[in-house]
């Protein structure tokens, strides 16, 4: 059985593409793929190491549905909240026929 309860968090899947700028030139714009609801959990933090000297970048474990349609790759940046995430890895787990893609991001 689903828990759809755990999926408590809306993020976008964004691509970059570049748009002309009418002045011969482009600039990057995003572009939303998808907008759907994940579960998320911190699994390294900012935490700063011996009194500040080193600062960890944020990395997020994120959960979403399976989806025929939608199939998230390492091109996409994750935007959650304010921020944008670059995905550094993705898996797909199946447990009884329920589906459900693991990815990994770091803040960018």
């Amino acid at each position: 059985m689903i828990n759809f309860g755990k999926y408590d968090q809306k993020v976008s899947f964004i691509n970059f593409q570049a748009v002309s700028d009418g002045a011969g030139g482009t600039t990057l714009t995003p572009i939303t793929s998808l907008i759907t609801f994940a579960s998320i959990q911190q699994t390294r933090g900012g935490n700063a190491l011996e009194a500040g000297e080193m600062v960890l970048p944020n990395t997020y474990e994120v959960r979403i549905q399976y989806r025929t349609l939608f199939t998230p790759t390492e091109n996409f940046q994750i935007l959650y909240g304010s921020k944008y995430f670059k995905i550094t890895s993705i898996r797909l787990e199946s447990q009884r026929q329920h589906k459900e893609y693991i990815i990994t991001m770091v803040g960018v």
